[in-house]
């Protein structure tokens, strides 16, 4: 982690300034993150980032939630003097790779499942701004009636005690479906991706299970739970894209991972494993029975 002195002064929502800080400020560099590596950093109790044209947009909902489920998410402080976007520091831990044992448990599942849809109910309902600008590198093709994360993996959730209790990196956030962000969910966390894909962390475990765990915390519909394995394979194409996208912008991080045969190989494998994801891959089942999951 980079350490360095920094003087700030922070910018307010209405573009106002507050005072500049008479003291020296130590800016750690945050591990994690690809696109953003290297460029969000900690200074005090709040994290700064690079400021984006979807970042109005984003601290509207980050608003949104400190008004209603205080916690789950950070609160937007404004921009500082150097343009970056200000945030809440949230304490607790983040699973970072090579994964620590927590974010393997049925526990971290079960609580992340409750917790996204504490948030999604917070949003369902709720119109943003008119006029601001989403991110769309990840967005629901379909849109839809609430505001959609599109990116909790590990790195991007706040743990205290092996429990999920908040999100962070809201970055690719657009309107979307209730089951745009549990599959999103699901890829990072369970992970319910092609086996060669599962980092060694996860080696050994039944994704089968884990998946049927996410989804009953959530407390998923019917309708939501029929269109899972299609909706799978939408949100395989968006990563797919956005990876591309990505490598043809030539950002090192990108190219390093995807720009050779090796990262063609992974996107053609997970392109065929998702391709046998049974249609009822989670159907409501009664309690007691064995949901059919057999595509491993």
């Amino acid at each position: 982690m980079r350490s360095i002195p920094i003087i700030c002064r922070l910018e307010k929502p209405d573009g106002s300034s507050g005072p500049r800080l008479g003291r020296v400020e130590i800016e750690q560099t945050l591990a994690g993150g690809i696109g953003n590596a290297g460029r969000v950093v900690r200074v005090g109790d709040t994290v700064r980032r690079p400021w984006r044209p979807s970042t109005p947009a984003t601290d509207a909902v980050l608003d949104r939630l400190a008004q209603v489920l205080p916690g789950v998410a950070p609160k937007p402080l404004g921009r500082d003097d150097q343009g970056r976007e200000v945030l809440s520091w949230i304490d607790g831990d983040v699973g970072l790779p090579p994964f620590p044992a927590w974010v393997t448990s049925r526990e971290f599942l079960i609580s992340l499942g409750e917790l996204l849809r504490r948030i999604h109910d917070a949003l369902d309902g709720w119109s943003p701004p008119a006029g601001v600008r989403w991110g769309q590198e990840l967005a629901d093709p379909h849109g839809g009636p609430l505001i959609a994360h599109a990116d909790i993996c590990p790195e991007n959730v706040i743990a205290r005690d092996g429990r999920a209790v908040a999100v962070i990196d809201w970055e690719f956030a657009a309107p979307g479906r209730r089951i745009w962000d549990v599959v999103s969910t699901a890829r990072l966390c369970v992970p319910f991706t092609a086996p060669s894909r599962r980092t060694a962390a996860y080696h050994g475990l039944d994704v089968r299970e884990r998946l049927r765990t996410l989804v009953e915390a959530y407390r998923l519909s019917e309708p939501d739970r029929a269109a899972f394995a299609g909706v799978l394979d939408e949100r395989r194409r968006v990563g797919e894209r956005f990876v591309r996208g990505r490598v043809a912008r030539r950002e090192p991080a990108f190219v390093e991972l995807w720009d050779n045969a090796e990262g063609e190989a992974r996107l053609q494998v997970e392109r065929g494993w998702v391709e046998t994801v049974p249609v009822d891959v989670v159907t409501k089942v009664e309690d007691g029975e064995r949901a059919a999951l057999t595509c491993d």
